[in-house]
């Protein structure tokens, strides 16, 4: 069964607050199994011996009393985190390292997204790859401190990074190919993966697929397109490179096109570009950078990275929220990301040409009445002209009053 299966068999332990412990584990099949492990006399039940997985956690239902679904989720990851800790030494032999990982993990838990979480539970070991998507040192120079506070928002930054990376890999190599076909070869360009398969035993041996999608846009879907099937492995090589080449040209024909009707180079944007500790500002309404490794390496350009932000919760700093919404700079497309993929915001004096003369352009059709990127600007209801005309006028007898204190006093004792 899946983990979320093994967590719903539990529940009723949890929600009875059951004192009876039970067991999570993962089977060598990659599976999960919960249950518990004593019976109505408390004797334990031979299956327990047999469980292989060296960090299988014991708890019981009143020790997770009153926890929602995510908190016994995060717990478990906590506690196999934990027990990896414990079983298996580091290979440097140095215990600092992961202790303070574990640590950041238990306190900031809640930071990080459920995709996020939900991996690493998945995997046979958490801290190991935990430990591999980042190499930055996470011990305090402060013996009283459990790790350095001031490393919590890059590394859960690089770790949101990494795992969305590997996530995506996944769904490429999970796209689905026809029945019976495995897959060839592969190579992804232009928000697509172009894959040769091949099915001995199909009428046509080979067939070139496509899957396109759009990983950044807002409301973005997948389409997978069957674009040919032959016998011939020569034809279904040349069918494989010209599906290939017909995105690499689209992307190369765009990229000119951009260079050279509105002079914008294919320059990327980094951290340094950004004003100094603005990643812990507000973004609201400011132009902002996208983290490079955010995006597919066809895209790190300035002209997809400089977003103006518009709104969400994560737009602002200690929101609950995680989303950060806007609209790109150059195209006005909508866009939506997580603050963890957001780089800071943007330093006036490093942006290029274009965009400095994109956002005097934006500025000046915001005065003529004209919205950021061309469309009429909104007009105001008539309730909105009455309450703005009841503001200026309140504004102008607080002012009058202010500049006569005979008046102002008598209004005090009225």
């Amino acid at each position: 069964m899946t983990f979320n299966q093994a967590i719903e068999k539990i529940m009723h332990e949890v929600e009875s607050s059951a004192k009876e412990p039970f067991i999570v584990f993962r089977n060598p099949d990659g599976g999960w199994h919960c249950d518990t492990t004593v019976n109505q006399y408390g004797e334990k039940y031979d299956w327990v011996g047999d469980i292989q997985d060296p960090y299988a956690i014991t708890l019981t239902g009143a020790e997770l009393a009153d926890g929602s679904f995510a908190h016994i989720h995060d717990r478990i990851l906590n506690e196999r985190l934990r027990a990896e800790y414990e079983i298996t030494p580091p290979v440097d032999g140095d215990f600092d390292e992961p202790k303070a990982l574990i640590c950041l993990i238990e306190e900031n838990i809640s930071e990080f997204s459920s995709d996020v979480t939900d991996y690493l539970t998945t995997l046979e070991r958490p801290l190991a790859a935990l430990h591999e998507m980042t190499q930055m040192s996470l011990v305090s120079d402060d013996p009283d401190l459990d790790y350095n506070y001031e490393l919590v928002s890059e590394f859960v930054g690089t770790i949101e990074n990494e795992v969305q990376y590997r996530l995506n890999k996944r769904k490429a190599i999970e796209m689905p190919l026809a029945d019976g076909y495995t897959e060839i070869s592969r190579l992804s360009i232009n928000d697509s993966d172009v894959v040769l398969s091949e099915n001995p035993d199909a009428e046509y041996r080979y067939m070139v697929v496509e899957n396109r999608y759009t990983p950044y846009y807002i409301n973005s879907g997948d389409t997978t397109i069957y674009t040919g099937h032959t016998n011939d492995y020569l034809e279904a090589i040349s069918e494989f490179t010209q599906m290939v080449q017909h995105n690499i040209d689209y992307v190369r024909s765009r990229r000119d096109l951009c260079q050279r009707m509105d002079g914008i180079p294919f320059i990327e944007m980094e951290n340094s570009d950004c004003l100094p500790d603005s990643i812990h500002n507000d973004f609201t309404d400011k132009l902002i950078i996208v983290k490079a490794s955010t995006l597919k390496p066809e895209y790190r350009s300035a002209k997809t990275q400089l977003v103006i932000c518009t709104h969400g919760g994560g737009a602002r700093p200690n929101a609950k929220g995680t989303s950060v919404f806007g609209k790109e700079l150059y195209s006005g497309e909508s866009v939506c990301y997580g603050r963890h993929q957001i780089a800071g915001i943007a330093d006036p004096a490093k942006l290029p040409e274009w965009a400095t003369k994109k956002i005097a352009l934006t500025e000046a059709s915001k005065e003529s009445g004209v919205s950021t990127f061309g469309e009429p600007a909104k007009k105001p209801t008539l309730q909105e002209k009455l309450s703005a005309a009841k503001e200026t006028a309140k504004q102008a007898n607080e002012q009058k009053g202010s500049r006569n204190p005979q008046n102002k006093k008598q209004g005090e004792r009225e």
